[in-house]
């Protein structure tokens, strides 16, 4: 009887698992294949094994070179700033007026679609007729090419990218303000604890795995970056603000057609972020470890 109905269940779950491999096993292992063969769409010709030669084409390129600069460049400017952003508004608007209000209106930017934030950046960097460069000129600051200029467009991938995931940042810290007990921070407003310490000594404590957990899963957008950068810079001026996934989607789709090449690139991108995700999660138990 109990055959019967594991068989049923299996029978059951079967066009699941099948479906399941078909998107996502069977894409992968085809990706890792054509990683180690030369196939460009554009030359008609199949695939020819070329064996680790599309992995070591990737260390001379410059193009990968600079959409690395500028990836590094947004995990050390951006993440900061918006996990400590985001902590600083979920711990200011505590008890504060109109504290619903103002946590809905914080939330807005993560829930515009990339495509319409990307459509309204671009109208605020406009050079002539942006809203930015207008207020600028209250202080006598000559018109800046966001869009146009190696340098300033990535301040402005920088600025986009903080905007649109800070009240991400800010969500995930308000919830997890909202879940300590209010017996431990009343039982150190007794012993005399200021604002400052309360934070220092029980708040933050108590929050260390969320903020592992926020700078994870922001480190992995970050190397996933697309949406911006395609609807506002397109990877321009140049390549100063390719990130690696958009170099990635040029390569392969968008001009040069290499789907070779840009399997390599996919397969060592992965490689990259299970790397950091695994490095990661083994400091954060070694710094639980140590503290106990």
């Amino acid at each position: 009887m109990e055959r019967n109905l594991r068989r049923s269940a299996l029978l059951m779950v079967l066009p699941l698992i099948l479906f399941f491999l078909f998107l996502t096993v069977f894409p992968f292992l085809y990706m890792v294949f054509m990683s180690f063969h030369h196939y460009n769409l554009l030359e008609w010709k199949p695939p020819s094994f070329i064996g680790l030669g599309n992995y070591m084409n990737i260390f001379k390129d410059n193009g990968v070179i600079s959409s690395l600069e500028f990836t590094i460049l947004l995990v050390i400017t951006a993440l900061p700033i918006e996990i400590i952003l985001g902590t600083f508004i979920a711990i200011f608007i505590q008890n504060m007026i109109g504290e619903r209000f103002v946590r809905s209106i914080i939330l807005i930017p993560m829930m515009i679609p990339a495509v319409v934030a990307g459509v309204m950046w671009k109208m605020l960097f406009n050079v002539e007729y942006g809203p930015i460069n207008y207020l600028l000129s209250f202080f006598n600051i000559e018109k800046i090419p966001w869009l146009g200029s190696s340098f300033y467009s990535k301040i402005a991938v920088i600025i986009m990218d903080i905007w649109q995931w800070t009240p991400f940042i800010f969500l995930v810290i308000y919830a997890g303000i909202q879940t300590i007990p209010q017996d431990l921070i009343e039982a150190g407003k007794v012993d005399g604890a200021d604002r400052w310490q309360i934070l220092r000594h029980i708040e933050f404590p108590m929050l260390r795995p969320l903020f592992w957990i926020l700078i994870i899963l922001r480190l992995v957008d970050i190397l996933k970056l697309f949406d911006i950068v395609y609807m506002t810079t397109f990877g321009g001026p140049g390549y100063a603000t390719h990130s690696i996934s958009f170099y990635i989607y040029k390569v392969s789709v968008s001009f040069g057609w290499d789907i070779g090449y840009g399997s390599a690139l996919s397969v060592l991108l992965l490689v990259v972020i299970t790397i950091l995700t695994t490095l990661l999660i083994r400091v954060m138990r070694l710094w639980e470890l140590l503290e106990l």
